[in-house]
């Protein structure tokens, strides 16, 4: 019984060697190493640094726009406390900047009822 697998061995090798040289046959060799040459640019395309897109986006308008510093010789005691708006970075404002925006050129308002629209403002950033 071995003896009979040998043989039947050989005939398929003989087999196999004769159809390799047939025009199909290199042709379907040439196609497997062409995929083989893609398949291994395709890895190393993969593991590669993938390139950085930068998007361009719209300049985001100031946060609060149109609003002008507190003169020096207004200061009130606690106008240093600063806004709590994050976006885009914080707006460098302060209380007594809003206050006196809403006292001198928005609304002319009282300094209790500008202090009280600033403290509104910043509890619903927070909350």
């Amino acid at each position: 019984m071995g003896e009979r697998l040998d043989t039947a061995a050989r005939i398929s090798a003989r087999a196999v060697v004769a159809a390799s040289r047939t025009p199909i046959a290199r042709q379907v060799k040439e196609n497997v190493l062409f995929l083989r040459r893609v398949a291994l640019a395709a890895a190393a395309e993969a593991v590669s640094e993938p390139p950085v897109i930068v998007a361009l986006e719209a300049p985001k308008p100031a946060p609060h726009p149109g609003l002008q510093r507190q003169p020096v010789d207004e200061y009130v005691a606690g106008d240093e406390e600063r806004c709590t708006c994050r976006s885009p970075a914080w707006c460098g404002v302060t209380k007594g900047d809003v206050v006196h925006d809403l006292m001198h050129r928005g609304m002319r308002l009282d300094r209790s009822r500008a202090e009280a629209i600033w403290r509104e403002a910043q509890d619903s950033r927070v909350g």
